[in-house]
């Protein structure tokens, strides 16, 4: 009996043998199960050993190209990524794109998986133009598959356009959002949240390509089907506000603009908490509009509240130092200098900590650092800071001309400064040259340029050497501007007062009424630069004895003043002052003493008793006194 069965045995194995199965190794199905076993268990390295035998076998067998191994790679890829081991996981992605164009077809469906996985991974490693080249064989395969009109490859065009918008490559993305759209309306149930925010991902490309109009359409589209569908409070509305915000902001519809920016945020804040990091581009955005249209009160809580939570969430980032430059942009337009430089201080350690050695971002910190620094009066850091940030615009060549300019006549107006007049001007003319060879001699910048020089002559007592630099500037700005442009007005006071300098008084009036035309129709009556036009014309009146019609300006002036500076403002007791004078000259001089009287206390406790202003006043003062003494007292 025992015989037999070992008979029976031997007969078994011989069979099993035969037909290619050892009862001692597991079959390929098996294994398959096991690695997804082990995986499933969290054990990655045995689900990974084992997919490496069966890979290792199939090989063996028939051969390194075959479709079962492109079926373990792939499966061994997703372990990587799960294990988030991504680096690993491209090289046998793209091993696996090969084995399935070898065996099923280079237009296969089955590309389309793999392809899709190399693009998100190499999205996700910052490799946009790797993943776009992923994207685009997709699209490839597609249309080869499906034809030009597959409804399906729209999120694949979406996705196209949203890497080509991150590469900066607007008008690649605003055609893939274009393809994405026409698509989309090809369907009769097309997903209406789908459709909004592909119109908000156009209308947001083509407001950064400043295609105002068409992106309205699109951005005011999508927010009514968001509205419709969507909850009031829902985040999902955000894109579209600010994309919406920032294109009335560009149309200079600051108020719109505010509105928006202040809901998106309100959303926000809701959904997320007051201190979550999604808040801070919103904070920013708002932040910035309010300092470039003034408003500078108002902005800096926004512009604080983004720097404290970019600090609480990325302190040691290019974001961050991008937050403090944002926060000292602004105290420096509200004028204090200190708080500024200390925050631009900060900025540029992290730049350097972060970026290259050379890199255009440090200069230009640097270089704001510098003039900042010379705005604080800080002489000796500051030129230290400009002549270092000149240095590296220099090396990095013709591509930071416009920066070397700029720092150019930064070190200038520090020269001047110092008393070094004869230095200034040959820097001053070196970063004209520089403005003229990068946009032509009829730019903005380049009439700056010549005002400085035309200051820097008069301040040398060379007036009539400051009027043909002024008139060319004055020319510039009439060709490039629009007629009522403020700037003109500006070049047109300094050309009017370098003139009366030079004995041309009969030039100047005309010129002065002009400017004050200008003002007022640009800045409205009762605007600081209309009163300080104002006293400019009073005084030449005065200057030419014109006395009755020099008064009601005076007065006009005056009231101006005391309105915009205050009435304890220097300004206001220089205006004050001269009216006073203007009043002894025809005899009033009860009046003219009671004005002196009110301007030189107002002198003496903002400018100080030894301030020669302070010192000239307190002399016309004594002298109206006494005038005003009886006559056996004099």
């Amino acid at each position: 009996m025992e015989g037999v069965i070992v008979l029976l045995f031997l007969f078994f194995l011989r069979y099993l043998f035969e037909h290619g199965r050892n009862p001692a190794v597991l079959d390929a199905a098996d294994l398959s199960r096991q690695a997804e076993i082990h995986a499933a268990q969290g054990n990655f390295d045995l689900a990974e050993q084992t997919l490496n035998r069966l890979i290792q076998s199939a090989h063996k067998k028939d051969g390194a190209d075959i479709i079962e191994i492109g079926i373990y790679l792939r499966r061994l890829a997703h372990f990587k990524m799960q294990r988030r081991n991504f680096a690993a996981a491209i090289p046998l992605l793209h091993r696996v794109v090969y084995i399935q164009a070898v065996n099923l077809g280079p237009y296969s469906a089955d590309l389309l998986q793999t392809l899709d996985w190399l693009a998100q991974l190499y999205h996700g490693q910052g490799n946009p133009d790797a993943a776009v080249v992923m994207i685009r064989r997709m699209l490839e395969i597609r249309s080869r598959i499906y034809g030009e009109n597959d409804r399906g490859a729209a999120p694949v065009f979406n996705a196209l356009g949203l890497l080509l918008h991150r590469k900066e490559d607007l008008a690649g993305a605003a055609s893939a959002f274009r393809r994405t759209l026409a698509l989309q309306q090809l369907n009769p149930d097309i997903d209406q949240a789908e459709l909004a925010l592909c119109l908000t991902n156009l209308g947001i490309t083509l407001s950064q390509q400043n295609q105002l109009q068409e992106a309205e359409s699109l951005l005011q589209r999508s927010l009514i089907i968001q509205e419709k569908i969507l909850d009031p409070a829902s985040p999902e509305l955000c894109a579209t506000l600010l994309g919406l915000a920032e294109l009335l902001w560009k149309k200079s519809d600051i108020p719109g603009a505010e509105q928006l920016y202040r809901r998106a945020l309100a959303i926000q804040e809701k959904a997320f908490g007051a201190e979550d990091a999604r808040l801070i581009p919103t904070l920013s955005q708002i932040g910035r509009m309010l300092t470039a249209n003034d408003e500078s009160g108002f902005a800096e809580p926004f512009l604080r509240r983004a720097l404290a939570l970019q600090e609480k969430f990325e302190p040691n980032s290019l974001a961050t130092a991008d937050s403090l430059e944002a926060l000292a942009a602004l105290l420096t337009v509200k004028g204090k200098f200190a708080e500024s430089v200390s925050l631009l201080r900060r900025e540029l350690n992290l730049k350097e900590e972060l970026l290259p050695a050379n890199d255009s971002g440090i200069s230009i910190t640097l270089g704001t650092l510098g003039w900042n620094l010379f705005r604080n009066r800080e002489f000796e850091q500051a030129e230290a800071d400009i002549r270092r940030a000149l240095a590296m615009g220099e090396r990095a060549g013709e591509e930071a001309t416009v920066f070397v300019s700029t720092e150019l006549f930064h070190l200038g107006s520090l020269l001047q400064e110092r008393g070094d007049s004869a230095g200034a001007e040959l820097l001053f003319w070196r970063s004209l040259a520089l403005r003229e060879k990068s946009f032509g001699a009829d730019h903005f910048s380049c009439s700056q340029v010549l005002e400085t020089l035309a200051g820097l002559r008069m301040a040398q007592g060379d007036a009539k050497g400051s009027v043909p630099l002024l008139r060319q500037a004055l020319v510039v700005k009439e060709k490039i501007l629009k007629p009522g442009d403020p700037q003109i007005a500006v070049t047109l006071v300094n050309l009017a007062l370098t003139l009366q300098q030079a004995g041309a008084h009969d030039e100047c009036e005309p010129l002065l009424r002009r400017a004050l035309l200008l003002y007022e129709h640009a800045l409205g009556s009762d605007h600081r630069a209309v009163g300080s036009t104002l006293f400019h014309l009073a005084t030449l009146l005065h200057k030419r004895q014109r006395f009755s019609e020099a008064e009601p300006v005076y007065r006009r002036a005056l009231a101006i003043t005391e309105k915009t500076w205050g009435s304890d403002h220097a300004e206001t007791a220089s205006t004050m002052g001269m009216l006073a004078k203007l009043l002894q000259a025809t005899g009033n001089f009860s009046g003219a003493q009671l004005l002196m009287s009110r301007a030189f206390n107002i002198a003496a406790q903002t400018l100080g008793e030894n301030h020669p202003t302070t010192i000239d006043m307190k002399i016309t003062l004594n002298g109206l006194m006494m005038k005003a003494l009886p006559a056996n007292v004099n």
